[in-house]
């Protein structure tokens, strides 16, 4: 019997490549979809479209709602998906024609998360290979999993996975933060076995101009936050990873005092106050003897002790 996948894709002003997207959805080898489009409220010709696409192929269902967002819309998706089996994909990338068939060959239980590889393609189609330490495939434990998180070697996106239904439950996104996949992660990590990877390319993430996630934010800011929740649940879990916890901490307030612009930098911003000060009163305990952070690293918040101001500006100019 073959399991009814839902696949949640939200969509917002993506006119130009919503198309590519739930082309590469429609056309997989493995046909047992459920496809929700859910329009956040577009000002855009996309809300139209999704109403287009639909009537090309029965397994693809609309939503129209107000804007709320990415995690809003997600959950809408969520609150209306039958399948067994859930899949989240945004809707300005796309996925490999392979891509739930190999995923589901990997899912061994309803405790394992299976994982694709995934890869930056730019407008012009310019792929970036990441990183990936599973690119041959095989499984890890939850612990190792938190672990290569923890050190910014995972992969945290929910794009390039496929949960069971029933591991998710009544789950929902955080709808008040930003690194929502994070979150959504976190909470799902009491009831991980394992990680399964296919060993296959099978997410192109596309890499926009415009992307919100390519200029400073909310999603910047959120991160400081969010990296003490993620330590805190995560040593909860497995004590035994102080080390990389403290480090992912402070290497998220770094990135954060790296990437706030200079107007920011003064002494009414309460979260940048907070993170020099969590800088300066970690960085000795924490910091300069963990062989989690590079010695680049080290260098960098050693310096945003004494000339914060500095280092932002050097490095938003070279970057």
């Amino acid at each position: 019997m073959n399991p009814l996948i839902s696949v949640i894709v939200p969509v917002y002003n993506v006119e130009g490549y919503l198309n590519k997207c739930v082309q590469s959805l429609v056309t997989q080898k493995y046909q047992h979809l459920e496809i929700i489009l859910v329009d956040d409220g577009s000002t855009d010709s996309s809300g139209k479209l999704c109403d287009e696409l639909s009537l090309t192929d029965r397994r693809i269902k609309v939503i129209h709602k107000v804007n709320g967002g990415l995690s809003s819309a997600r959950n809408a998706g969520l609150d209306a998906a039958t399948g067994g089996y859930i899949s989240f994909i945004d809707s300005d990338d796309y996925v490999a024609s392979d891509f739930y068939e190999s995923l589901l060959a990997v899912t061994a239980s309803d405790r394992t998360i299976a994982c694709s590889h995934i890869v930056r393609v730019d407008e012009n189609g310019v792929i970036t290979p990441r990183k990936d330490p599973h690119i041959s495939g095989g499984r890890i434990s939850s612990e190792d999993f938190v672990r290569e998180l923890l050190l910014h070697i995972g992969d945290v996106s929910v794009c390039s996975k496929l949960f069971k239904r029933d591991l998710i439950g009544s789950q929902r996104f955080d709808e008040t933060k930003l690194n929502e996949d994070l979150l959504f992660v976190i909470d799902l990590l009491p009831k991980i076995d394992c990680i399964a990877f296919t060993g296959k390319v099978g997410y192109y993430y596309l890499c926009r101009t415009d992307s919100i996630s390519s200029r400073y934010g909310k999603a910047i800011e959120d991160m400081v936050g969010n990296s003490l929740l993620f330590r805190r649940i995560a040593l909860n879990i497995f004590p035994e990873l102080d080390k990389e916890a403290n480090r992912f901490v402070l290497f998220q307030h770094m990135a954060y005092l790296l990437l706030i612009p200079d107007s920011m930098q003064n002494k009414d911003n309460r979260l940048y106050q907070s993170a020099k000060k969590y800088v300066r009163r970690k960085f000795l305990s924490e910091g300069l003897f963990n062989g989690f952070l590079s010695l680049r690293d080290k260098i960098i918040l050693c310096g945003q002790i004494f000339i914060p101001k500095y280092l932002s500006k050097y490095y938003q100019k070279r970057h």
